[in-house]
Parts: structure tokens; C-alpha cells; sequence
């Protein structure tokens, strides 16, 4: 595996990526976009290492991000080196300029580079770790409930605590999962692991997952009379 440099953060630390397999699937995998929420940080290594041998990739490509703001992870802040929510500054409908999401979408380096990615890779799902002290659970944008659920399946079967929650319920202004799963209908996953999550416990439920969703076949392989002719 070769981790490649796609971009640069504002304190010019490197913003990596692989991708692996050769499958016509493609999934975008991101370790971390707040800095103080590297929980799922720990478990990309060992994922990328358990997917090079994974049999799916000969039917999926993934691609992981590693860390979406290493900078706000150096100095474990939410934002980035300027503050500003990563999570925050995408184009999506509902962004609103503000001090901590930008005066317009895409004024980070850290969003314009995966912003780059994303549109260079085309997945057609994403999964993005996060955490938080309600956790563990998943919650999703778009058109993503069937994957949520296999998910939150998968890893409650190693901890009861792993649920789906649809609705955060607070808003989520220029986010990600709204530009992606709202705005372009890109099925996306939230992955909220509970804060200071057992790092045995975070790489058992990564690794049933993902295997769970990239055996998964697609809606329409499943269901091959609703596929358009």
C-alpha cells in the first residue's frame, strides 16, 4: 500500500489517502474531520492492512482518508488551525457564513482538498468517523438507511450499545453529510463512536462492519427485476 498526499493542512501537515482494490463499488472512507474526535484514527492502519487481503476488493475499490484535519488532531481542537469547523464549510444548501464555518463554503485547504478527492474518486457511499459522549451509533444523510443499519447490525454484535440514530437533533449548517447525502444523494455514514472508546472495541466493530457493508450486495444486485433496462 502506498498512502498518498492529497493535499496539505494550514499548518502544511500532510493529508493522506490509499486506495485499495479494483472492484466498480467505490467507498470513501474518512478517519477524521474534528480534531477532538480521534477515536476512529486508531483503526485506520489496521483497516487498511485487513482490506489489502479482503476478498470483496475484487468487487469494491475503497479509498481511506486518514485524517481530514490533522492539524485540530495535533492540538485536539474541533476546528482546524483557524478554527474553523471542518464539518461546517461544505456547499451544501443550508451552509451559513460564520466565524467557526467560514465567510463562504471551501475556505479551508483541508475541505478543498477532500472536497478534490471526492470528486476525483466518485464514491457512492462514504463513511466518516466521529465521536461523541452519547455514542456509539450511527447516524446517516441520504438515501443511507439500509447501510446504516448493517452497520449498527455488525457491530452489536460485539456491543450491545451500537444503534442507529437518524436524527442527531440539532442542525448540521454546511456539513458533509448534507452536501453529500442530501444535496447529491450520495449515501453517507456517520459513524459516532462513544468518546475515549476501548480501542480493542473501535477496530472489532470497524472491522465487522465494513466487512458487513462491502459483502453487502448492491440494492439493485439484490433486487435485479428493479433494475432499469
Amino acid at each position: 500500500m502506498i498512502w498518498s498526499r492529497f493535499g496539505v493542512s494550514v499548518e502544511g501537515r500532510p493529508l493522506e489517502a490509499v486506495t485499495i482494490g479494483t472492484g466498480l463499488r467505490r467507498v470513501l472512507i474518512i478517519g477524521g474531520i474534528h480534531g477532538d474526535e480521534t477515536e476512529g484514527l486508531a483503526t485506520i492502519g489496521p483497516l487498511a492492512e485487513h482490506l489489502a487481503s479482503s476478498p470483496a476488493l475484487r468487487e469494491v475499490t475503497v479509498c481511506i482518508a486518514r485524517d481530514a484535519n490533522p492539524d485540530g488532531t495535533a492540538a485536539q481542537t474541533r476546528g482546524n488551525a483557524r478554527r474553523v469547523d471542518l464539518n461546517r464549510n461544505w456547499p451544501a444548501s443550508n451552509f451559513a457564513p460564520g466565524r467557526s464555518r467560514g465567510i463562504q463554503p471551501l475556505t479551508e485547504p483541508e475541505t478543498t482538498a477532500l472536497h478534490e478527492l471526492i470528486g476525483s474518486f466518485t464514491p457512492e457511499l462514504v463513511i466518516v468517523f466521529h465521536s461523541t459522549p452519547s455514542g456509539p451509533f450511527v447516524n446517516y444523510d441520504g438515501p443511507a438507511e439500509r447501510q446504516a443499519r448493517a452497520f449498527a447490525d455488525a457491530a452489536a454484535l460485539a456491543d450491545q450499545r451500537w444503534r442507529v440514530v437518524p436524527n442527531v437533533g440539532y442542525p448540521t449548517p454546511g456539513s458533509l453529510g448534507t452536501y453529500m447525502g442530501v444535496d447529491l444523494g450520495v449515501p453517507i455514514l456517520t459513524i459516532e463512536f462513544a468518546r475515549k472508546h476501548a480501542p480493542d472495541s473501535a477496530w472489532d466493530a470497524v472491522r465487522a462492519c465494513v466487512d458487513a457493508l462491502l459483502s453487502a450486495p448492491r440494492p439493485e444486485d439484490a433486487n435485479p427485476e428493479t433494475t432499469p433496462r
